[in-house]
């Protein structure tokens, strides 16, 4: 049941047939699809359904608004990156000379540390994700109070909501604008992004009626630490991030909300392809590797690379081109761009399965766009690593 762009382009019907093949196995009941080279739409599909309980029979539309998690990192990493080329912030200026309060061991973190999770800080590992219904200003206080974890910069810590709740802190000290207003306006609006939003408002919700695609748990887990190993436990986050004010919440670092085609349009504007955001040579400071060989606290000691608020290649499995960057979202998105081949891939789930089996659908569906251009691309990727070398955890 797919509900495609270019339902004839034969090179990606294994692209489709996998994701349909994932939707048997229960990974998902529906998943967006976008890929283009050189800024033209290759493939642009919506496969399966949006709701199942809440809209039984209803096809997932290519222009539904999808919970991209942290694949939607990036427009806030365009904000602050826009800032510093207009001279307005420096990426090694301190955290501190912007959010009032900061410190608490944290003193010497910069920016560029937050924005490759060697702030410090993670906030995640003693459970305090802001999963709760409190003011922006009193979440960023709370951040800035926090104890130190590490010295900054000496070790690498996931910030799945934090970091970018800072970022966005210091946004709006640069520029006045609160982080929503100013992607709006700044990077959203220029890049055509119509329907994707930092926060959607009530009644703005009310207005979507099903087009709001809520996300469904396929058996999501959390490593949890019990003193004698590391456990999974269920994790039915989808409780709390289906509720309407969690919807209309800003959260720059996992709560952007859109169709997949619209973050493939952020990327083709970071290649070049579509209304500039950045300057190329930005964009090649985003994409380059800004930490190596740090071990990250809460991906169990995993040695990843990264780049300026985003993942880099060596860090992406699949298999995708050498110098690829991108984010991945909470067992359910992934985003990328490659600037060597021209080539954007974006896929945004509404299930969430455990993180082994969404790694699996990560894998498959970066390869299966890779192998789609034949030999054309094959010498421009990294090895496809398995889905247990993504997971090799280092001490």
């Amino acid at each position: 049941m797919a509900n495609p762009l270019n339902p004839d382009n034969s090179a990606f019907a294994e692209v489709i047939e996998t994701l349909e093949l994932q939707r048997a196995e229960g990974l998902h009941d529906g998943v967006q699809v976008y890929v283009s080279r050189f800024g033209e739409p290759l493939l642009d599909v919506a496969v399966g359904e949006s709701d199942p309980i809440g809209a039984p029979g209803r096809a997932l539309e290519r222009d539904d608004v999808m919970l991209w998690y942290s694949s939607g990192k990036p427009v806030t990493t365009t904000a602050v990156l826009q800032l510093w080329e207009r001279g307005r912030l420096g990426l090694d200026d301190p955290v501190a000379e912007y959010v009032e309060g900061w410190g608490a061991g944290k003193e010497r973190a910069t920016l560029r540390h937050v924005l490759t999770h060697t702030g410090g800080f993670t906030m995640a590992g003693r459970g305090e994700l802001f999963d709760t219904h409190i003011p922006y200003a009193e979440a960023v206080a709370r951040i800035a109070a926090h104890p130190a974890e590490w010295e900054p910069g000496t070790r690498a810590g996931y910030h799945p909501t934090s970091g970018w709740k800072i970022l966005g802190a210091v946004v709006e000290a640069v520029d006045g604008r609160p982080i929503d207003r100013y992607v709006a306006d700044e990077v959203l609006g220029p890049a055509g992004m119509k329907e994707s939003r930092l926060g959607i408002p009530s009644d703005e919700q009310a207005a979507l009626g099903p087009r709001l695609v809520p996300v469904a748990w396929k058996g999501h887990a959390i490593a949890i630490s019990d003193g004698g190993g590391i456990r999974m436990l269920p994790y039915h986050v989808e409780r709390i991030h289906n509720e309407a004010w969690h919807g209309a919440k800003v959260e720059p670092g996992g709560g952007m909300r859109g169709p997949a085609r619209e973050l493939g349009r952020l990327y083709e504007s970071l290649l070049g392809f579509g209304p500039p955001l950045l300057e190329p040579r930005t964009v090649e400071v985003m994409a380059a590797v800004h930490r190596y060989g740090l071990p990250d606290v809460i991906f169990g000691g995993q040695k990843t690379p990264w780049g300026l608020g985003v993942q880099v290649a060596g860090g992406m499995s699949g298999g995708p081109g050498r110098r690829a960057f991108g984010h991945g979202g909470m067992a359910s998105s992934r985003g990328l761009a490659d600037p060597d081949a021209g080539v954007v891939a974006v896929l945004v789930a509404n299930g969430l399965p455990d993180p082994i089996k969404n790694e699996r659908r990560m894998f498959a569906f970066t390869d299966a766009v890779y192998r789609a251009f034949g030999d054309e691309l094959a010498h421009l990727r990294l090895a496809a690593r398995s889905v247990s070398e993504a997971f090799r955890f280092s001490t």
